[in-house]
Parts: structure tokens; sequence; C-alpha cells
């Protein structure tokens, strides 16, 4: 479920309607604050003989002694009928049959209060279970493990006395939920009782227990025509109907992407003019006298389709790369770069100044993902170290991700660039700024490469910018090493193939 449309804002020629399509702009993972309640009540265990049969027996109590053909005509029932009904109520002794007369035995008697003609055909059970309840909708959340990173991911917002008013909503909230509840608990059962009815027959006591956090991921889509308004996705999480029992966790998520919002920033260009700076082969259709054509290029990036071939080393990149279809593009790219035979011992990444990059759980699985690739080339001693360049103080979640993390309130990188450089094997830049209107969430736009070219350029831009940033940190030598390696010869054997082979943008 998606919250309601945003209204249209024309775009001038950003996108034409036909050219439109859906666009990925970002993916978070989101701790959603959660409680532990025990929940004290009683069940009634149904469905211990049919519809039929408690017809019969309320009958009888109105007319005990009835003759068998009597209930059988009263029914509509031929002999075979008759004889099928009879035998359940027998089986469980609630009908004694006698002279082809029917009466109530002293068990079926019992099934009457003296307030009731209806039979009370369950067992009461007396039941205590710890449920989990998120604190914003009040729905069940079943407990997960969260390992250190994501322990450490932005969590929703709730109320100060959301703990006090959750102890208050829970009882409802149980009745409501009981059925899921139990459909839960019953697939992980194999006994003879998951069979059994159980219909919830009061609530007793609610106590509150431990506090935890379940993760939601949200997927961030947008169109062509409007990117800059992108809406909260949670199918990945919960199904159509389960998210139209949580409307507050839905607004919730909604707002936390309209908090991703950035403002367009002079140094914007500067991110810019660093992709140009990068890969002006690739994007010289693009550029212009006062720098890239940002517009144009969406567009291209939007409408072009394929992936990295060998003739195609330098393809574009739309959303953020930590997105499932951008880490299979830069995969794939990362294949054909290993394939020279490069063994680097590091990789780094320049962060964008950007709030809240990088928390997904996409981020330590492609990082490990590179990783083990990396380690797989022959002549590779040790894992490569996984290095983010970033500005100011660091998310905590990102030290549980990269193995160093190195900060700098002075960083020389433009604060909308985004770029990964595998030292020898590939490139990937994007700049996260808002494309169309002046504030908006931002559109990650760029390439990524294993052309030498651009590798030996984005090897330089580094090495000339990151200096503030790692000085005096022990690995300091090993990424200088690694930025400043020896490529020419490698470099000019490949070059002039590359320039054969490479189709035009």
């Amino acid at each position: 479920m998606t919250p309601a449309k945003r209204p249209i804002l024309s775009l001038n020629g950003l996108i034409k309607p036909e050219e439109d399509g859906p666009l990925v702009l970002a993916t978070y993972d989101v701790l959603l604050p959660c409680r532990w309640y025990d929940i004290e009540h009683k069940v009634a265990v149904l469905g211990q003989v049919t519809l039929t049969s408690e017809f019969l027996l309320r009958l009888l109590k109105s007319a005990d002694g009835l003759e068998e053909a009597g209930a059988a005509a009263f029914f509509g029932f031929d002999l075979r009928d008759m004889t099928f009904v009879l035998a359940e109520v027998e089986r469980h002794g609630y009908v004694q049959r006698k002279n082809g007369r029917l009466w109530l035995t002293q068990a079926g008697q019992a099934l009457f209060r003296s307030d009731s003609d209806q039979p009370q055909i369950f067992a009461v059970e007396a039941v205590r279970e710890s449920v989990g309840f998120d604190l914003l909708s009040f729905a069940p959340e079943p407990r997960q493990f969260l390992d250190e990173f994501e322990r450490f991911l932005p969590e929703l917002a709730v109320g100060p006395d959301a703990s006090q008013a959750a102890t208050q909503q829970i009882p409802s909230a149980f009745r409501r939920f009981y059925h899921e509840v139990q459909a839960t608990k019953e697939r992980k059962r194999d006994d003879r009782k998951r069979d059994e009815k159980k219909s919830l027959y009061s609530i007793d006591n609610v106590a509150a227990g431990d506090r935890f956090s379940a993760t939601v991921r949200v997927v961030v889509t947008a169109t062509g025509m409007r990117p800059h308004a992108g809406e909260a996705d949670l199918s990945d999480w919960r199904s159509e109907p389960e998210l139209e029992d949580r409307p507050r966790t839905l607004a919730a998520m909604s707002a936390f992407v309209d908090a991703q919002a950035t403002t367009k920033h002079s140094s914007d260009q500067e991110a810019y003019d660093a992709l140009l700076e990068l890969a002006p082969e690739f994007l010289k259709d693009f550029a212009r006298r006062e720098g890239l054509n940002i517009d144009r290029y969406f567009r291209e990036a939007l409408t072009r389709t394929g992936d990295a071939r060998s003739d195609r080393p330098t393809i574009p990149l739309l959303g953020a790369l930590l997105g499932r279809e951008n880490i299979r593009k830069a995969s794939e790219v990362l294949s054909y770069g290993l394939r020279k035979g490069a063994t680097p011992p590091c990789l780094i990444w320049v962060l964008p100044q950007l709030r809240n990059w990088g928390a997904t759980q996409l981020l330590p699985e492609f990082l490990r993902h590179l990783k083990v690739q990396i380690k797989k080339q022959p002549g590779a001693v040790a894992p490569a170290l996984a290095v983010a360049l970033a500005s100011g103080r660091p998310e905590l979640y990102l030290g549980r991700a990269f193995d160093q993390v190195a900060a700098s309130e002075a960083p020389r990188f433009p604060r909308a660039l985004e770029l990964l450089v595998i030292p020898g094997v590939m490139v990937a830049a994007t700049v996260h700024a808002p494309i169309g209107v002046h504030k908006g969430l931002p559109v990650p736009t760029g390439f990524v490469s294993f052309d030498p070219r651009v590798i030996e350029r984005g090897e330089a831009y580094l090495a000339a910018r990151m200096g503030p940033v790692v000085q005096q940190k022990p690995y300091e030598a090993l990424l200088a090493d690694a930025l400043n390696r020896d490529t020419r010869s490698v470099v000019e054997e490949l070059v002039e193939s590359f320039d054969e082979k490479v189709q035009p943008s």
C-alpha cells in the first residue's frame, strides 16, 4: 500500500510521457520499535461437532425423548443422513438412543447454560503467551535477531507516552489480531492440536515486557516525470492486506521518506563536474560549456537499456548504487574488471553528505560480495580492506559495515558525490541531488565502469583529495600505494583496443 498521490508538477521537458517509467531512488532498512507483552487469556476450543449436530442438540433440549423418525422428518433427512448425525453426537456421549427415541445424556444437558438455549460446545482453556506488538500500529511483530549493523540503523519515532498508551491498547489489539497471531503459531506446529479451532474467550491480564526492534525495508520509488517525489514501497516487508492493518506504520514510513529530501546546493555542480572529469569519453554527448547537462543525461540513463560488456565498459547508473538492480550491474562490472588480474588490497568508498546514506542491509552484503570476489583472485593474500571516507560524524552503523571509517570536518570532496574506487578494477560514481526542482528527494545519477582510463582518473582524483581524511591513519600508506600503482603500461595496452571497440554513447 502506498500513500495518496501528490499533485503532479510539470517539469518542462525533463522526460516525455511516452518515455516515463518506474525509478527506484533508494532502499532503507529502518527499525520499528516494538515490545513484548505477556497476555493472560482464555480460549475456547471450538468445532467438536458439526453445525447440524448442534441443531439436533438444540432440538432435543426443547423436545427430549423425540422419536428418531420425527427428528429425521424435522431436518428433512433420509436414513443415511440421520445415521451420520446420530453417530457423531453418540460418539461424544451427548445423546442416547432408546426404544426408537432420542434422549440428551447428562453430558448433553451440561452443554446448556441456564440462561441460554444454545449448547456451549467447547472447552475453555487458560493460556499465557508472549506476543510482540509494534508501538505504532499495535500490530503483531515477531522478534528478529539483529546483528551489529542492524542495531544502529535509524529508528522510527514514537511518542514519549507510547509505552503507557500501548498497555491500554494491547487488549483490543490482541483481540483484533488474534487469528493472525494464532496462524503464525500454528504454522510452527505439527501436532494434532494444529487443527483445533480456537476462539478468544476473554483477556484477563496484560503485562508489558522487554522492548525490541524489528527491521522494516522500504524501497523509495518514483517515476521519470517526477523523480524528486518518491513514495514508500513496503511490499518487501508486508502484503497489501497486512499493510492496511498498519496505517500508523505506513504514515511513519512516508514521513521518513519525506525527511530525506534535500535542497539544491551550489556545490552540486562541482559533483557533476567530477563525473565529467572521471569519464569524459562516456559523457561527451552531455557536456556543455557550463558543465554536464544533467536533464539530458537523466533522460538518457532512464531510457537506455543494456548491461556492461567487453565493448561497453561504462554504463549509466540511476538511483542509489545500494539497490538490487544497481548492485547487479556493479557486480557485472566487477567481474569484467577482475579479468585483468588485479588484486587490490583495498576498496575506497567516498560517502556523500546525505542523511541516512547506507542505512540498508544491502551495504554490508555488497561489501562482503566485493571482498569475496577480490579474494578469489590468483595472488590475493588477505581480504581487501573496505575503507569509507566520510564527512563530519559518521553514523554508527557505517562502522559496523566497513573495516575502517575515516572522517574529516574539512573534506575536499563535493558534498553530493558518491565515489567507489576499487583500484585497478572498477569505479562507480553518482551525484545525489534533486533533479527538476529546487527541493526534493535526491536522484542519484552517474555511472559504473571498468574502463582503465576511468579507473586511473578515479584513483588520481582520490589520491589528490583524500589526504586530510586519512592523514596519520594506520592504513594511509596502504591506500596511497594502491592509488599510486604503476598503471601506465596497462592503460597504454588497453586504451587503443577500447577506442576501437567501445560503442558511441
